[in-house]
């Protein structure tokens, strides 16, 4: 009774169908938040990717430089300066360059800090990021795309 179980190949290509009509209707949905709100649409889909890579666990089996070979990523999981480190340094960046900046950042400027320390992540990354920081309490988002280390965390810096 320890043999392992076969599952008939008709039954593999109605789930492949149906994860695939799925992934259609996701698309639909993605187009048509699009059309309506291009960030918002992008940040989603970022956050879809993530879920699914996580779940699945295909996020390990993939070269993060896109090389031939293999899919590009569509986000850069644990972001990473050239010498090491990690997500959290990326975080403790961004907060450290809003502290300098008292009436805040756009996302470009953010990026270009980035790329002068050296720091990859990908911009709709960071962007789902920047909104993660804000609804944790960290930053406060001054304008659409636009931001700034919150009171709080200005307080939290300040003993």
């Amino acid at each position: 009774m320890g043999s392992q179980m076969s599952v008939s190949p008709d039954s593999l290509r109605v789930v492949e169908q149906n994860l695939l009509q799925q992934a259609e209707v996701l698309a639909i949905g993605l187009a048509g938040l699009k059309a309506s709100d291009a960030d918002r649409a992008e940040q989603l889909l970022v956050e879809i990717t993530e879920r699914l890579e996580t779940v699945v666990g295909l996020g390990a089996a993939v070269s993060p430089s896109g090389q031939a070979g293999s899919r590009p990523r569509p986000v850069v999981v644990s972001a990473r300066p050239s010498a090491g480190g990690g997500g959290d340094e990326i975080e403790e960046f961004v907060l450290e360059i809003l502290a300098d900046s008292p009436r805040g950042l756009n996302v470009q400027e953010i990026v270009d800090f980035l790329k002068e320390a050296d720091l990859s992540i990908r911009r709709q990354t960071l962007v789902v990021r920047l909104h993660r920081m804000e609804r944790a309490g960290k930053l406060a988002s001054l304008a659409h795309g636009h931001y700034a280390l919150s009171e709080a965390e200005r307080g939290r810096r300040r003993v």
